[in-house]
């Protein structure tokens, strides 16, 4: 019976010890295949509970801000795109979408300075789009 109680409390223990950014990556992976799954509203559950998890998760920030942009939320996706930029300002894939969102609501004056760092970061194939700014 001791060993029964030690190993229930050994599991409870490793448990306990996940981190909160390991957490946070195995809800972003469960949003993403609900994503692809077309499963939306438990996507966005996922990544919501990500970034409530782990605040400082730039990936679960970028994800939900890809949702909302795919849902027209275009302000609900400016902010997590901004706030995934905030914790990782290298995130080249934050730029670019942030930029998608401010050209789709006819705001190319803030469009072009995310492609631009896109660019700089990176990101290839964005001619087009820097075409089109000063």
């Amino acid at each position: 019976m001791k060993k029964i109680f030690f190993i229930l409390l050994s599991i409870l223990i490793l448990a306990s010890c996940t981190s909160k950014r390991e957490k946070a990556i195995v809800l972003n992976k469960s949003g993403i295949h609900k994503m692809n799954d077309n499963h939306i509203k438990e996507a966005l559950a996922d990544f919501d509970k990500a970034v409530q998890t782990d605040p400082t998760f730039d990936q679960a920030y970028y994800y939900r801000g890809n949702m909302k942009f795919s849902l027209t939320d275009y302000q609900g996706a400016l902010a997590d795109y901004t706030k995934a930029i905030e914790l990782n300002p290298g995130f080249m894939d934050a730029y670019c979408n942030r930029a998608q969102v401010y050209q789709s609501i006819d705001q190319l004056d803030k469009a072009c300075p995310d492609w631009k760092k896109a660019k700089e970061l990176g990101r290839p194939n964005l001619e087009d789009k820097l075409s089109h700014c000063n």
